[in-house]
């Protein structure tokens, strides 16, 4: 299903031709004797990775906008034009050249997103590190309110990892992340389109970066409950919506498959075709109101905007006085792609201390 475009902002056509000489080749010049002195023997193109995991938990110290003294000359590190008008912002920053489809892509996932999460919070401005190794840092200035590095480059070759996602850096005021990562595999796109399921991934994984399935049980949140034996989601407005579109009792959390799978999805087996399951079908994948109302038990100022969902009056959910009995699954599950399994979910790597 190709979703109807949402208007966006175009934040990374100006920076992606910017970094286009950097990225590419390791020596930038135009200078024409260089140039015809490196004939065939153009410089290697950069290689694209994750930083690797630190071993502490980092802590970065910053500044809230309105503590600066004067705002006019302030570096906006996330280009997000003009005022708020409290209204939560989601910013890209693509870290190599995209096309401009890629790129509207990216864009309407973020709008969608902005959608249901609407309530402004604080500008942080400071010196945010990238998730890259090699890359200048994922923000130096005001991010206004959340910046996510984006990067479509190889990882290990067609019919691996799909992409690897999560938030980075966390906002030691309320929990709710900073900066977070997508990084998606190249080679892996053009069966994606094949599938028609390009879109619905991108607006998946960036859920992860916002916090469903990541954040779940950061800091004081309780919302995941009954890990070794039935796992349940415990948020209130996840459950109230989740009754409201015919479940019963509580809220199911996928409980097989891996790490980044199991106790990070809603589970496949009784949600079907939910976009936060681990498993997208073939066709619609709806953001139902059930993922919607799951961001304000994270905290943000979000609203229940969800799309249509049709789950069968009286589906079975978890029942936390009995774990043993599993929901039954639903019948006849459609085809698609097991996601979870192709999908590296990443957890936050430090925090970020306002002065």
């Amino acid at each position: 299903m190709k979703r109807k475009a949402l208007p966006y902002v175009n934040f990374g056509r100006v920076l992606c031709a910017a970094l286009l000489c950097s990225v590419l080749f390791t020596a930038c010049t135009e200078d024409p004797e260089v140039i015809a002195s490196l004939g065939e023997e153009a410089a290697p193109q950069q290689i694209i990775q994750l930083a690797p995991r630190p071993d502490k938990w980092v802590t970065i110290h910053a500044s809230k906008e309105e503590e600066l003294e004067d705002l006019s000359k302030k570096r906006r590190a996330t280009q997000a034009g003009g005022p708020d008008r409290g209204r939560f912002n989601i910013s890209l920053k693509f870290i190599v050249p995209v096309t401009e489809e890629q790129e509207r892509v990216f864009n309407d996932a973020a709008a969608r997103w902005e959608c249901i999460i609407i309530k402004d919070v604080p500008s942080i401005t400071g010196t945010i590190p990238s998730a890259f190794v090699g890359f200048p840092p994922a923000a130096d200035g005001t991010v206004d309110d959340f910046i996510i590095e984006v990067a479509l480059a190889p990882i290990d070759g067609p019919g691996g990892i799909l992409g690897q996602a999560g938030p980075v850096y966390i906002r030691n005021s309320d929990n709710l992340p900073l900066s977070g990562v997508m990084f998606f595999d190249v080679d892996d796109l053009a069966f994606l389109d094949e599938l028609g399921l390009f879109e619905e991934v991108i607006i998946h994984e960036m859920g992860h970066v916002l916090g469903v399935g990541t954040l779940w049980d950061y800091g004081d949140r309780d919302l995941l409950r009954g890990e070794e034996t039935n796992p349940y989601y415990a948020g209130k407005l996840g459950n109230i919506f989740w009754k409201l579109e015919g479940g019963r009792k509580l809220l199911p959390v996928e409980d097989t498959g891996g790490p980044g799978t199991a106790l990070g999805h809603w589970r496949e087996s009784v949600l079907g075709n939910e976009l936060m399951t681990g498993f997208l079908n073939l066709g619609e994948n709806p953001l139902s109101h059930i993922t919607a109302a799951s961001m304000r038990d994270l905290g943000y100022g979000a609203i229940p905007f969800g799309e249509r969902y049709d789950l069968e009056r009286g589906t079975p959910g978890v029942d936390p006085n009995d774990e043993n009995t599993t929901p039954p699954d639903i019948e006849d599950p459609a085809a698609g792609i097991d996601l979870a399994a192709r999908e590296i979910t990443l957890r936050p790597i430090g925090s970020v201390e306002v002065k």
